[in-house]
């Protein structure tokens, strides 16, 4: 059981702050909007944000430089804020909270896809584009936390405990179908058989129970938010299968998933072999490469290192989910984008991303980009000192680069295969 000290860090307080004077403006903006009153404000956020949603769910593009920096700073502010709160709470910290977290990705990556290829109908279209699909995938992630939390308070057997998870899963997922699939239905159920998608959310109520021994070793908490992730990309996945049969793709749209998801799967796979050993030795003297031990300050730690740490944190570092992850993320999402503007004729609409492929005149290179930057990902988890207590803001930074990486990567090879 984790132990967090309560009290929060300066950067935590500014944080919080900074966040209540965002959503503070927000709601301002839009309530003057709501009274006619004109002002610069309004303005500026439908300008910037909130029109860009609504024409990004017509196909327009909704990324401009404004709000992609804001989006990038309101992310980092969540960040830590986030981390903050998971700490007092005492949520387990571990990598095993990156694979609890991990069907949210394909959950939100699946559910853009079925956007693009207009499945929903205009009370949800909009919230699958970027914010809208975050916050959505924050709602379930923290209502199946929250109630994972309840029923790891209780003081039951183990197998009550089984029963209640598996139940409330059922719940949360059976809820997905009825919100989703009722969106769904009224918009292409005349004109798609939509029997794949009760399927996958027949798969996705078994898989609670199924699941029991592969997630034994998850608190409840993690094996709730697991559970949720995974049956609503099983029913996302039924639509897309639903549609897929309805409008079968060309046969060459296949051959970027084995590229696509292929080289990053590789690039996991050695990056973890190569680590394992290290980080096995530095896991037996109950030390994880990054993560300084308990009461230890990054000034203490620094005065007098500890030499097994270094000489085994660079290759122990590569064996942790959480960074293999995060690189091979960006890798997908590089590999992606070239295989999509140079072979499929898509474009770019992030405003970055589009200037780095114009000065080149390719998008193989802002693949090499990406993968340079996943080299960033691990060396900076490589060398940097997280103090015990900054776990979960460990964990969260390189869940956020696991998100912008892999899901929007995910997405586009998605649209690649099904032609939308």
């Amino acid at each position: 059981m984790y132990r967090p000290l309560e009290e929060l860090y300066n950067f935590e307080k500014w944080s919080i702050n900074s966040l209540i004077v965002v959503v503070t403006l927000f709601i301002m903006g839009v309530s003057l909007n709501e009274m006619g009153i004109e002002n610069p404000l309004s303005q500026a956020l439908f300008e910037f944000f909130l029109d860009p949603i609504t024409n990004e769910s017509t196909g327009d593009s909704g990324y401009n430089v404004v709000n992609t920096l804001t989006y990038g700073l309101v992310l980092g502010l969540f960040v830590i804020v986030i981390s903050a709160w998971l700490r007092h709470l005492g949520i387990d910290p571990s990598d095993v909270s990156v694979i609890a977290l991990l069907p949210f990705v394909t959950w939100a990556a699946f559910g853009e896809v079925a956007e693009d290829a207009r499945m929903f109908g205009p009370d949800l279209a909009s919230l699958f584009v970027s914010p809208g699909i975050h916050f959505q995938a924050a709602f379930w992630v923290i209502t199946a936390g929250a109630l994972g939390l309840s029923v790891e308070k209780q003081a039951s057997e183990e197998s009550e405990i089984d029963y209640t998870i598996e139940a409330i899963s059922t719940i949360l997922i059976l809820s997905q179908f009825i919100i989703y699939g009722s969106s769904i239905f009224s918009e292409v159920g005349e004109d798609i058989a939509l029997w794949p998608m009760l399927v996958g959310t027949s798969l996705a109520v078994m898989m609670t129970r199924l699941t029991r021994s592969s997630t034994s070793s998850f608190s409840p908490v993690q094996r709730l938010v697991y559970l949720v992730g995974l049956g609503g990309s099983l029913i996302f996945l039924g639509a897309l299968v639903s549609f897929a049969l309805e409008n079968p793709p060309p046969v060459e749209n296949f051959w970027p998933l084995f590229v696509v998801i292929g080289a990053p799967a590789c690039l996991a796979f050695i990056m973890s072999n190569f680590g394992r050993e290290a980080y096995d030795e530095l896991k037996g003297q109950g030390l994880i490469a990054g993560v300084l031990p308990p009461l230890v300050t990054e000034e203490e730690y620094l005065a007098n290192p500890s030499e097994l740490i270094e000489s085994l944190r660079m290759k122990a570092s590569m064996a942790q989910p959480l960074i293999f992850l995060a690189v091979s993320g960006q890798l997908l999402d590089g590999l992606a984008t070239w295989v999509g503007i140079d072979f499929f004729n898509y474009s770019e609409k992030h405003v970055f991303s589009a200037a780095i492929i114009e000065i080149f005149d390719t998008a193989l290179t802002f693949a090499f980009v990406k993968l340079g930057l996943g080299m960033v990902i691990w060396y900076f988890f490589a060398k940097a000192n997280f103090e015990f207590r900054q776990q979960h803001l460990r964990l969260l930074i390189g869940v956020a680069f696991l998100v912008v990486g892999m899901a929007p990567g995910l997405r586009d090879v998605g649209r690649l295969t099904l032609g939308v």
